[in-house]
């Protein structure tokens, strides 16, 4: 659950400044990332708390520190709580995949009748507030990552496209969205029809891949270059990005970086992640042509 820009009807110690309703006092998740063969750990958690008030509840057992670990793909939501005795968090990587996100919540564990701090923002100073158990009194945001099962396998062409009919097209365009799992490319519903009978014949596949699959990721990246986010921030929101990113270590034996991908031509590297569809194909089109007899009808291109 991430609070984001939440208001609440008292007083909040934010990780970020800007919704915190604190003068000075800080809070902050800190851990360690560790993923191993069958987890991911959060390494050495803690909480760094710099306020001498929500120290106190805690130490008097009116609050606790409470990390929350959800991946909605899986639909896992796990809670920790906290202590000073805690070393670590160790989530099977079985249970989560694709994006998990990562936040710390100081909740109330009882009534607390009297909330009042000098370090509350002038404008809540002269009051106190009554606060229920399990209300959020301080929270981070935190962090998010992106797990993949099977992250060193290459990029398999058919798992970052869907390729569906829109009987909504009316004229004879492809059309491209970009979702956080897929490239989704729609297609007519009569050029649908004569793609899904013909898409498994060896012989077009190149074809294929030449018209729908290099256009469609090459505007992909594209977008995302127009976007001018950084690598790791597009790996957590798209996860067909992230195959992208993946298949391009396994071919350059090198990350790719913020500043190749920024003046990287989308067109060229589509070509190459897909092993160059486009001269195959002109390549399986001639080698049809021939077996079939074709006959050269005078046009020139």
């Amino acid at each position: 659950m991430r609070v984001g820009k939440r208001l609440f009807p008292y007083p909040v110690l934010n990780n970020n400044k800007l919704y915190s309703q604190y003068k000075n006092a800080t809070l902050s998740l800190e851990y360690d990332e560790v993923v191993t063969e069958e987890y991911l750990i959060l390494d050495n958690i803690h909480c760094n708390i710099d306020s001498s008030y929500i120290k106190n509840l805690l130490f008097e057992g009116y609050a606790e520190a409470v990390c929350v670990v959800e991946c909605t793909q899986t639909m896992l939501r796990n809670h920790y709580v906290i202590t000073d005795k805690m070393n670590d968090i160790r989530i099977p990587l079985m249970d989560i995949n694709g994006k998990v996100d990562i936040s710390l919540f100081i909740v109330a564990k009882k009534d607390i009748p009297t909330f009042k701090c000098n370090d509350f923002l002038d404008e809540y100073s002269d009051y106190e507030f009554y606060i229920e158990k399990n209300d959020i009194i301080g929270v981070d945001d935190g962090f998010t990552s992106r797990i993949e099962f099977n992250e060193e396998d290459d990029m398999e062409k058919s798992s970052i496209f869907l390729v569906i009919k829109d009987t909504n097209i009316m004229d004879q365009s492809m059309r491209i969205e970009l979702a956080d799992d897929k490239i989704i490319i729609s297609l007519p519903q009569e050029q649908w029809n004569e793609y899904d009978r013909t898409k498994r014949i060896r012989k077009f596949q190149n074809l294929y891949f030449s018209i729908i699959a290099v256009p469609a990721l090459s505007y992909a990246l594209s977008e995302m270059q127009r976007l001018g986010e950084s690598i790791d921030n597009i790996r957590i929101e798209k996860k067909w990005f992230n195959s992208f990113c993946i298949a391009y270590k396994n071919r350059k034996s090198e990350e790719l970086t913020d500043e190749y991908f920024m003046q990287m031509n989308p067109y060229f590297e589509a070509q190459r992640l897909l092993n160059y569809p486009v001269t195959k194909a002109l390549d399986d089109i001639f080698a049809l042509t021939m077996t079939m007899g074709g006959i050269d009808d005078g046009n020139q291109y």
